[in-house]
């Protein structure tokens, strides 16, 4: 026992004799790299490398202040709204294949959250479900985007897209979600506990932002962003595109208001854990195949009580303007699979 003492002793000395003559010049380095990291963010893009990306609103206060971006695609008789999954550091670029390949027949609109994007990264208000919907719909009106709106929420957005149609009821003509969310989870032990632990998870995550490792990531495994698959599209991005993204996930990765965000998912969707849509209401629910996979792995395997599909079957309230349809590709469908979900859209808006 004493040798194990000693010996835990000595290893303890051996940390601090190591921090005593290289913790300065670690600290330094960390220093010095959050330095770097700002000053590239700054210049990697220039303001004549934006394209037609940046249309800011203001949402609050007067104007130029509180400023959302909104961008939009096509003239068509229908409009679309894509409202971008948590954390999202370009939803212009990232669902801009998605919104290209509908914008032949619908008026397509990607909306940037404050904090995403090119929106603002500060917001005083609370990211509670009331205040993110009334967001977007003043936003819209902003940009002189009338309604009714085809709202297409992607992941955890689907919560502010359920909040809109509960409150703005005429101004949602149905909802197409993109691997949506699931309020009920919270219901389901196994489901509640994953979503608890991807709170803790961005919050430390979220710490790390400054020294700017996501560039690095960007760079080094640039599948990571689904950066690869940006580069197979050709006729969607071009390299200033993909230089562009890259500049926004240095700048709006894990930003304040998204943080508070996530902090607010358990009470956002406790809020809604027993919605179920309007009968009146259209509603396409798109899954991915590799998420369908692992809620069925959960329920045979690790003590979930429901699998995806039927969590979307607990929505469900009309099968005749109602569905549900599994297409390939993993959570990011938008970078995975955007000829799957055009396609599906397109077929659903043509009998709805």
């Amino acid at each position: 026992m004493k040798k194990i003492f000693n010996f835990i002793l000595s290893i303890i000395d051996d940390i601090k004799s190591f921090m005593y003559h290289w913790g300065l010049r670690i600290l330094i380095v960390v220093f010095l790299l959050i330095i770097l990291h700002n000053v590239l963010k700054i210049l990697d893009i220039l303001p004549g490398d934006l394209g037609n990306y940046r249309n800011p609103v203001s949402v609050y206060d007067e104007e130029g202040k509180s400023l959302m971006n909104i961008y939009s695609l096509g003239s068509g008789g229908r409009t679309i709204v894509i409202l971008p999954g948590f954390g999202s550091q370009s939803p212009v670029l990232q669902y801009k294949a998605i919104a290209k390949k509908l914008s032949s027949s619908y008026r397509v609109v990607i909306v940037e959250y404050f904090g995403y994007g090119f929106s603002d990264a500060k917001v005083r208000e609370k990211r509670t479900n009331d205040n993110i919907s009334e967001e977007i719909v003043k936003a819209l009106q902003k940009a002189g985007i009338s309604g009714p709106y085809y709202l297409m929420p992607h992941s955890i957005s689907k919560l502010y897209a359920i909040k809109m149609q509960q409150n703005h009821p005429g101004l949602v003509s149905g909802i197409i979600a993109l691997d949506g969310i699931f309020p009920a989870e919270v219901n389901d032990d196994y489901y509640d506990d994953i979503n608890r632990r991807t709170v803790t998870n961005v919050n430390l995550t979220s710490v790390f932002e400054l020294t700017g490792f996501e560039r690095i990531l960007s760079y080094a495994k640039p599948s990571i962003f689904y950066i690869d698959k940006m580069q197979e599209m050709k006729d969607v991005y071009t390299g200033n595109d993909i230089k562009l993204y890259r500049n926004r996930i240095a700048v709006s990765y894990l930003t304040g208001p998204m943080v508070s965000e996530i902090n607010k998912l358990i009470d956002n969707m406790t809020e809604l854990k027993d919605y179920k849509y309007p009968t009146n209401l259209p509603v396409l629910e798109i899954l991915s195949e590799d998420r369908i996979e692992e809620y069925k792995e959960a329920k045979a395997n690790k003590g979930a009580t429901v699998d995806l599909y039927e969590l979307a079957e607990g929505m469900i309230t009309n099968n005749e303007n109602q569905e549900i349809v599994v297409i390939k590709g993993d959570h990011a469908l938008e970078f995975t699979n955007p000829d799957g979900v055009a396609s599906e859209v397109r077929r659903f808006l043509s009998s709805n």
